[in-house]
């Protein structure tokens, strides 16, 4: 155990080392955000930061509505060599759920949680489920 504590600060830095931009993903597997938080892609210089949901109108479970309504998630994708550019993905079929970033397809594939009627979902409570798929022959 006192070999494993002092050992500890060495591996904590060659942690650090190795991604110092912080957590990353693999391209093609889902992956989950909550606000604020932010990964690297593996392998490029994509950085993807879910910053917050702009508007949740989906018709909540337990209620009645005439449309599925909708949620918007803002994102801001940023490459190392440049800005980040402030992206908005939706949940509703008929509307933007993905959209091409350079050689990178970027996906909401689920926003939680869900609205239940009668309950508010707190911003800190969202949590993006997302995708990154590189676009065929770039």
């Amino acid at each position: 155990m006192v070999r494993l504590a002092a050992a500890l600060p060495a591996l904590l830095l060659a942690a650090c080392a190795e991604n110092p931009a912080g957590p990353s993903v693999v391209a093609g597997q889902e992956f989950q955000l909550r606000p604020g938080e932010s990964v690297g892609l593996q392998g490029s210089d994509l950085r993807v930061q879910f910053e917050a949901v702009a508007s949740d109108s989906r018709c909540p479970a337990g209620g009645v509505c005439v449309t599925l309504g909708d949620a918007e998630a803002i994102l801001t994708v940023a490459r190392a060599s440049g800005p980040g550019t402030s992206l908005t993905l939706h949940t509703a079929p008929d509307k933007a759920r993905s959209t091409n970033v350079g050689d990178w397809w970027l996906t909401l594939s689920r926003l939680d949680p869900y609205p239940y009627a009668g309950a508010r979902i707190a911003p800190r409570d969202y949590r993006a489920t997302l995708r990154v798929d590189h676009v065929p022959g770039s």
